[in-house]
């Protein structure tokens, strides 16, 4: 008869097949670990991972929960309290945001959740993506809001030549990396770190920052 063990996740109790437990235990790993077609949840090896999970899907909100009516207003105003430059700052925004929300969604689902193998890390970046989606459709809200075609906030990003290389060097990266390379050598291990690096510094570090900086500016005008 197997020997069982008893562990507990919260204020949750589990019975686990002791020798299953401990050998599903020592096969974990972030990257080059066990591969199975079940989630393989317990017993929870990276215990931080899995906080922070539960820390993402409490915070969980929805466009709408945000009123826009008084944005609305100041955007219809045709007194001119928003310059034109303001406005073209807001569009640039919208654009650049639409595109660059959905090039990191599908960085962090098709690439480095493909890549990680422990289980409660593909929990994290799975929740991670779901944030991207809500960005997505917050942005879709703010246009409806606003009345703002959503063609011209394109072509802005699409125009402007160094968003484009910067784009193109990102994609390129994140397209280089498959499910099946071998993380066992040193260069493929070095591609993943440049790519995690390149989309959570570069990209949501730096990018994304300096241009909330200038959204956040516009407060202070008002």
């Amino acid at each position: 008869m197997a020997q069982i063990t008893t562990i507990q996740l919260g204020d949750r109790t589990f019975v686990l097949d002791r020798e299953k437990a401990e050998a599903a235990y020592a096969a974990k790993r972030v990257i080059n670990g066990r591969e199975t077609m079940f989630f393989n949840i317990l017993p929870v090896k990276y215990a931080w991972a899995y906080d922070l999970y539960k820390t993402m899907k409490a915070n969980h909100w929805e466009p709408e929960d945000i009123q826009m009516q008084r944005d609305i207003e100041q955007w219809r105003d045709s007194s001119g309290k928003i310059s034109e430059t303001d406005r073209w700052i807001i569009k640039m925004a919208i654009g650049y945001f639409s595109a660059a929300e959905g090039i990191v969604g599908d960085n962090i689902q098709h690439v480095v959740r493909e890549l990680v193998t422990a289980p409660e890390l593909k929990l994290v970046l799975g929740r991670h993506a779901h944030e991207e989606n809500i960005h997505a459709d917050s942005l879709v809200y703010m246009i409806s809001s606003l009345g703002i075609n959503p063609h011209e906030c394109e072509a802005m990003f699409e125009d402007i030549e160094t968003i484009k290389q910067k784009t193109e060097f990102v994609v390129t990266n994140s397209r280089a990396l498959r499910r099946d390379m071998d993380l066992s050598t040193l260069e493929n291990k070095q591609a993943l770190a440049k790519n995690i690096f390149l989309f959570g510094q570069c990209m949501e570090g730096t990018q994304f920052y300096g241009l909330f900086g200038m959204v956040l500016a516009l407060y202070r005008q008002t």
